[in-house]
């Protein structure tokens, strides 16, 4: 019997020794997982680092969550880190087996979704859905005559451009506030909601907003080739696409006034 516990305590404080030689909690409740270099974090801002297996630099660390063994494809479910080969790739890779979504308050399950990649949308049209306003100090979009095959040029295309609706018009929105009015909160739930209520009250302003635009299902009649149906059966309308055809309607009115001035003269 003592010859059993010997064992059991010596099995114990191996297990115990190589826990702690992977996990380092210090004084201040910082952690440190698989390594340590205290000039990583010099001005100990981190509560937490997860370093991985590649050299010296312990580079590619990550976390995994829920069936994350179980593959698709190949590929590993949920994962947060770097996942390449590279030795120091200093890039944040978020990936979901079904795509990533980045969501607000109560999350996905309640249609709290700011925007979203799915990964079966990638494999039709690689694009990044955003239910927001999006705001940039720029927009650069790839044209390079590389990238593009069957290149033509716009046939005449006046008569078509003046069949083209512009609206004004509001978004829908079934936002609804169950908040009590407090003038004064006082406990931390109270202040919760009102903060709540009043990024609420912002967002609705945004909404009804009166915005500028073209019915995406009169312009299919029009110009099909800049209206895309998604897999709801919503239809969304290829803004960038009218530019070349309102140059080149500009560019035929000029021609028809040049017309008629030499006819004049």
């Amino acid at each position: 019997m003592k010859t059993i516990s010997i064992v059991i305590v010596a099995v114990f404080v191996l297990f115990s020794s190589r826990g702690f030689s992977q996990v380092k909690v210090y004084e201040d409740n910082r952690v440190k997982i698989f390594g340590d270099k205290p000039t990583d974090d010099l001005n100990k801002d981190l509560s937490m680092q997860v370093y991985g297996p590649n050299g010296e630099y312990l580079a590619n660390g990550r976390l995994g969550f829920g069936d994350y063994g179980t593959k698709i494809n190949g590929m590993p479910n949920l994962y947060l880190g770097e996942f390449g080969n590279n030795t120091d790739s200093d890039i944040l890779e978020i990936r979901g087996s079904k795509g990533v979504y980045l969501t607000h308050t109560q999350g996905y399950e309640y249609s709290h979704v700011i925007g979203f990649m799915r990964w079966y949308s990638v494999l039709l049209t690689q694009r990044f859905e955003f239910s927001t306003d999006v705001y940039a100090t720029d927009l650069l979009l790839s044209s390079d005559e590389r990238f593009k095959e069957n290149i033509k040029s716009l046939t005449p295309i006046g008569l078509k451009i003046k069949s083209v609706q512009g609206v004004s018009y509001n978004l829908k929105t079934d936002m609804s506030f169950n908040f009590s009015q407090v003038s004064t909160p006082g406990t931390d739930k109270e202040k919760k909601d009102l903060a709540e209520l009043n990024h609420a009250k912002e967002r609705l302003k945004n909404l009804e907003r009166n915005r500028y635009g073209f019915v995406a299902q009169d312009l299919k009649n029009i110009f099909p080739e800049l209206v895309e149906e998604d897999e709801n059966g919503y239809l969304h309308v290829d803004y960038m696409g009218l530019i070349p055809v309102l140059v080149e309607t500009i560019k035929e009115q000029q021609q028809q006034l040049a017309t008629l001035r030499n006819i004049l003269k």
